[in-house]
């Protein structure tokens, strides 16, 4: 308990899945959290979060893709409690596709904001981080930022640009005490990845295809991610920076 004490973060993405994750574990380890989605809250958890505890955690609509919604996001959460010293990019959709038949409108959606949207958060948040003396960035690329995988072209370029982004901002602002590290899940069961398996012939099939991809046989849960981006930000790891932290069940040591 305690890890984040009187630290501030903004989160993207968390209304739902590793997002809402995030941000319920950072409220348990003493943040006080920002969280901002182009959808209202979905986890139910959060919901209740929100209702008893809003000095601590606040909620804003927020479209990870376009600049304005980010950057009065990280205002507000300045504004709210006087500093940053947190910001986990969790906003991202799947988007499937191969390249040979993949629209170049599909393509440029799931750029918009997978890409982006880590960016656009990066670049609104530093300013304060670097005037209060330092802080942590955290990115959540994929297994598939790292190796590729049939069907989903723009979606693995996306979370390759997130894994490399990360490490340009963490030796770029190293010298201000910025911390910048992205986490590369595997298969984790989110509303995003049950969106899949619905739109799917055969759901139930591709759940077993998607957890055969795991060396351990089973799927990984928001909170796995989560406690990743509780190290990360913590003063734990303060001399982590500009590390590819999986958090995969194996996936990528095959």
């Amino acid at each position: 308990m305690n890890r984040l004490q009187d630290k501030v973060a903004v989160v993207s993405g968390g209304a739902s899945g590793i997002g809402a994750a995030v941000v319920r574990l950072f409220v348990e380890e003493g943040a006080r959290v920002l969280a901002c989605d182009i959808q209202p809250p979905l986890d139910a958890a959060l919901r209740t979060l929100l209702d008893e505890a809003p000095e601590k955690v606040r909620f804003t609509t927020c479209d990870a893709s376009k600049e304005s919604d980010v950057a009065a996001a990280v205002a507000l959460a300045t504004e709210t409690w006087g500093r940053l010293d947190a910001a986990v990019a969790c906003a991202g959709v799947p988007g499937q596709g191969s390249d040979i038949d993949l629209a170049v409108d599909e393509w440029d959606r799931i750029m918009a904001i997978n890409a982006r949207g880590v960016f656009l958060l990066t670049k609104h948040s530093l300013p304060p981080m670097i005037a209060g003396g330092g802080g942590s960035i955290t990115n959540i690329s994929s297994a598939y930022g790292v190796v590729g995988a049939p069907g989903f072209a723009a979606y693995c370029a996306s979370k390759g640009a997130v894994r490399t982004f990360t490490k340009s901002t963490a030796v770029e602002h190293a010298h201000q005490r910025i911390r910048a590290n992205s986490i590369h899940p595997g298969v984790i069961e989110t509303p995003m990845l049950q969106g899949i398996f619905d739109r799917s012939d055969d759901p139930e099939a591709t759940r077993a295809a998607f957890s055969a991809q795991q060396p351990n046989g089973f799927n990984g849960a928001p909170e796995d991610i989560a406690w990743g981006c509780v190290y990360l930000a913590s003063d734990e790891a303060r001399f982590v920076n500009g590390v590819e932290l999986p958090i995969d069940g194996g996936l990528l040591a095959g």
